[in-house]
């Protein structure tokens, strides 16, 4: 058990670090999920989402087209992962970046 990002309430997840192991979570999507643990709740912007997901690039990551398609992938491929446990990401807005989403 661990307390909501957002919140700080009690729930029924893992710890961020013992879900990212239980899961096999690792890369981009890894990155992804903590950039939007960490935004609590909130929305998260794609920048800072891009940030994140290509911090060891050297240039700074794909063109842009290719980012968008490799975050839309890899929200995707989180959501399934997360979906058995009440976990998932969120899109927020035309622009708004992405946010963290608890379940019942």
């Amino acid at each position: 058990m661990t307390s909501c990002p957002c919140c700080k309430a009690a729930v029924a997840v893992p710890e961020l670090d013992d879900l990212l192991a239980s899961k096999g979570i690792r890369g981009i999507q890894a990155a992804l999920l903590v950039a939007v643990w960490k935004g609590k709740g909130l929305p998260v912007n794609t920048e800072r989402l891009f940030d994140a997901m290509y911090a060891d690039d050297p240039d700074g990551g794909p063109s842009p087209t290719r980012m968008y398609l490799a975050l839309g992938r890899a929200v995707r491929a989180l959501n399934t992962q997360l979906s058995d446990i009440g976990i998932s990401v969120l899109r927020f807005g035309r622009n708004g970046g992405y946010r963290l989403a608890l379940h019942p």
